[in-house]
């Protein structure tokens, strides 16, 4: 039996317990917090492939607009490449305590990197300083403050190492997974700056803009890309590859699955010669935070489009994905249609004109969510790609 005085003591501390809980769970009351902003970004970028390399070689522009209530002396940029450049990167010591030795014990040659930075701000030099912890992160001193509700263009050259596939942007071959890929402003918002290194776990907080790429490579690449593609003559080749494969794997039915034991059993489809004559193909995204896009020579393609519940709207669906892996991904496009339909009728209509689901050399668990393409690691029937 407790003495009235340590009643009295546990009395308080449990009022004091719940009092705390409210108040975590409540932060406005402990913190006010700045009215609501969100700053804007919009992109320009040019970019080679060197599928014999393996590096992206390119030019970014970029519209800053400050709609916060403070100038801005500075910006933090995330380089995310530079997470594969050595072992002492906070991505290098996150995957080993994850229990992996993959990249701590990688050769040199399949490390990655960005570099032949130059950047300017309106056209003048800017100061660049790389923070003390973390080599995927900048600070870019401004020439003049940025005040609110003004624009600054940051624009820099820049040359990127592709590593081999050890999380999300990387090669396998000469398949291309260019992802968290190019110079890429933190997110300022109420709270502040938020430049965060890369993880290979976690999701990534971006602001939100428009994209104008243009995306030079061998002619005989398949790509698939955040964003509309802007190009008839591509997108003809593509409705072509498309029909193409609709009628070498329509006869297999998901009842059935009378896929040939060829492609049952997964054997690896060898790339075929780079084309020496390239094409650059050119995308545009509205109002998305993010650009990804995905490549190989190999790539089987189908296509569909899914009418919306409310507004009857139609959008595209891709699916892109290797012979060897037709067994789960013949039906890839169907699945996406349901996928696009329902989470319209449950959620919302899907804002955006196409989506794109890829079959790619993911190591970063079974998937990855871009805007308006997904990537997924292989799946072993079409159960589970579903």
């Amino acid at each position: 039996m407790l003495l009235p005085g340590l009643n009295l003591i546990k009395n308080i501390f449990v009022l004091f317990f719940f009092a705390l809980i409210l108040i975590l769970s409540n932060p406005a009351q402990s913190q006010p917090l700045r009215p609501y902003f969100q700053q804007q970004v919009s992109y320009s970028i040019r970019v080679t492939l060197d599928d014999v390399h393996h590096f992206l070689r390119g030019n970014i522009s970029i519209e800053y607009t400050n709609h916060s209530p403070d100038s801005l002396h500075y910006l933090f940029f995330h380089l995310w490449p530079n997470a594969y450049q050595n072992i002492y990167t906070t991505f290098s010591k996150h995957f080993l305590e994850n229990g992996s030795t993959d990249f701590y014990y990688a050769s040199d040659s399949t490390l990655g990197f960005i570099d032949s930075l130059n950047f300017e701000a309106n056209g003048l030099k800017t100061k660049v300083i790389y923070d003390s912890v973390n080599q995927d992160i900048i600070k870019i001193i401004l020439p003049f403050p940025l005040k609110p509700a003004n624009k600054i263009i940051v624009q820099t050259p820049f040359r990127i190492k592709i590593p081999t596939t050890f999380s999300r942007l990387g090669h396998a071959g000469q398949q291309y997974q260019i992802s968290q890929w190019y110079p890429k402003p933190a997110v300022y918002d109420r709270l502040g700056w938020h430049p965060i290194p890369y993880l290979d776990q976690g999701e990534f907080y971006s602001e939100f803009g428009s994209f104008d790429v243009h995306i030079t490579l061998p002619k005989n690449y398949v790509v698939g890309a955040t964003g509309t593609l802007q190009n008839t003559g591509e997108m003809q080749w593509m409705n072509e590859k498309s029909t193409l494969a609709g009628q070498q794997f329509s006869k297999f039915k998901m009842e059935e699955l009378t896929i040939p034991n060829s492609l049952r059993k997964g054997q690896a489809t060898a790339f075929p010669p780079s084309d020496k004559e390239t094409k650059t193909l050119h995308y545009k995204a509205e109002q998305v935070h993010d650009f990804a896009w995905f490549a190989d020579k190999r790539y089987s393609v189908l296509k569909s489009t899914v009418k919306l519940p409310s507004t009857g709207r139609e959008v595209i669906t891709w699916g892109m994905f290797l012979p060897e892996h037709a067994h789960p991904w013949f039906n890839s496009v169907l699945f996406a249609d349901s996928a696009i339909y329902n989470y319209s009728k449950w959620i919302g209509d899907y804002p955006y004109p196409q989506v794109t689901v890829v079959d790619g050399a993911l190591r970063a668990g079974g998937g990855m969510e871009y805007p308006m393409i997904t990537v997924i690691s292989e799946s072993r029937s079409p159960e589970i790609l579903d």
